[in-house]
């Protein structure tokens, strides 16, 4: 009998925020601090844009209004790293980077990439309107494929089902109230789903690095606890 072994995975883990509804009045209150403008006009271009980061605004996870927010981010996190991924509990979870990621028309995508700082990333989607876009993961090399770039169209590469060995893509339609965690190495993007889309997607994104509690200076691999970093400004 033949035996079957999928031994690259990528664990995407969605769960839900708790306190949701609290954290939609609280962050109301701080909206107008990281509101920015849809356009950045550079050179005689305009560019696009729908995340804060590229206005300088990479930092809420220090505001105080949003501290219990961010705590049920880190909660969840640690469930990722310690139930889903099975590693043990010597790490600290550290938020390195946090912004808005926005959008308010179908054309608003954000392209495909990878956040190279850190090692786990999330998405907790504060709103999601009908018909907003979509969260998609591309598989980096699909060696599966029959056909070179077989991941377009069941029908023009005769795939019967996608699925864990033959698709190179996945995607999540997220529901308000919850939180998407992830490889930080993944690549990743939003994708329009429909012409009709009104509202306003709205997201707090983020980066978490993974360190060793204090005291812990004994594993050759990863980062030792901030509190032993020495900065050369």
């Amino acid at each position: 009998m033949a035996q079957v072994f999928n031994v690259f995975p990528t664990t995407i883990v969605v769960d839900v925020m708790q306190g949701h509804n609290k954290y939609i009045e609280d962050f109301e209150k701080v909206y107008p601090k990281y509101d920015y403008e849809p356009q950045i006009h550079k050179n005689g271009y305009v560019y696009n844009t729908t995340t804060s980061e590229n206005f300088g605004n990479p930092l809420l996870h220090l505001d105080e209004e949003l501290e219990d927010c961010f705590g049920e981010i880190a909660l969840n996190v640690k469930k990722y790293i310690y139930e889903v991924l099975d590693y043990k509990r010597i790490f600290d979870v550290i938020i390195t980077k946090s912004w808005l990621s926005r959008s308010r028309h179908s054309e608003d995508e954000i392209v495909w990439h990878s956040h190279s700082t850190s090692q786990i990333s999330f998405v907790y989607y504060l709103k999601t309107p009908p018909n907003s876009h979509v969260l998609k993961f591309l598989t980096p090399d699909n060696t599966n494929s029959v056909f070179k770039g077989n991941n377009t169209s069941e029908f023009k590469h005769g795939i019967e089902n996608f699925n864990l060995v033959n698709a190179s893509t996945f995607f999540i339609e997220p529901v308000a109230g919850s939180i998407v965690m992830f490889p930080s190495s993944v690549r990743h993007c939003t994708h329009s789903i429909d012409d009709n889309f009104e509202g306003e997607r709205l997201a707090i994104a983020g980066d978490v690095t993974l360190a060793y509690k204090e005291g812990i200076l004994d594993y050759s691999q990863g980062y030792i606890h901030p509190q032993y970093w020495k900065v050369y400004p």
